[in-house]
């Protein structure tokens, strides 16, 4: 339970500690490079069984875009995409023995956010134009510049709370039940800790879209 809070430096590089979130996040990284290797390096017209589920996968997350924001599906495929296969796998990293879920440690979960809120502006000013976008800002009136920077700012904090509680609060109650019942009764949780990771994926996925899709909606007005 103390890992969970206070994560244990495994080793030093150079000054820098080396957590086991860290090592962890390598790991993923590591696994989604090697399985986009092996799911790539054979594309053919006629796809074959790996290359089916890849382009189910894409397919899934453009309609998902479109859906939401029509137009913009291959525009934000890249980075959606890559969140939403980041954070999938690393909510379920934790049913490996011996790692951890990334997206259980605050400042993994921040750093995803952070990405969110870099690229919303991002696709706004490169659809429409700098003077456009940040003309929004001050719309109806400049007495709410504040408000929409404050508005942007906890929305981010609520976009990594919402995953890195989530996903904290799922490795705790496992490692709860194995401390009682350590042979059985975790097995069902751990099922169960499959769902929800990658519901919790979704929604994050859910809320990027709709971040991005604000922000060019408004970039239109």
């Amino acid at each position: 339970m103390e890992e969970i809070f206070n994560p244990q430096t495994l080793f030093y590089f150079f000054t820098i500690p080396i957590t086991k979130t860290i090592v962890s996040t390598w790991i993923v990284m590591v696994f989604l490079v090697f399985l986009s290797f092996v799911l790539t390096r054979k594309m053919t017209f006629i796809p074959g069984r790996l290359q089916n589920v890849l382009e189910l996968f894409v397919e899934a997350i453009i309609n998902l875009i479109e859906g939401m924001s029509p137009g913009n599906g291959r525009k934000f495929l890249s980075l959606v995409g890559t969140l939403a296969l980041f954070i999938g796998t690393a909510n379920l990293a934790h049913l490996v023995p011996g790692l951890k879920a990334p997206t259980s440690d605050f400042n993994t979960a921040f750093a995803l956010a952070l990405v969110v809120f870099f690229a919303v502006p991002f696709y706004g000013i490169t659809t429409q134009g700098l003077k456009q976008y940040f003309k929004e800002y001050i719309s109806p009136s400049p007495i709410l510049l504040p408000f929409h920077v404050i508005s942007e700012i906890t929305r981010t904090f609520s976009l990594a709370l919402r995953l890195f509680g989530n996903i904290l609060g799922e490795e705790i109650i496992i490692g709860i039940l194995f401390l009682l019942a350590p042979l059985f009764v975790p097995v069902p949780m751990m099922l169960f800790s499959i769902f929800t990771g990658i519901i919790q994926a979704y929604i994050f996925t859910i809320l990027t879209v709709v971040y991005l899709s604000s922000a060019v909606e408004v970039s239109k007005h």
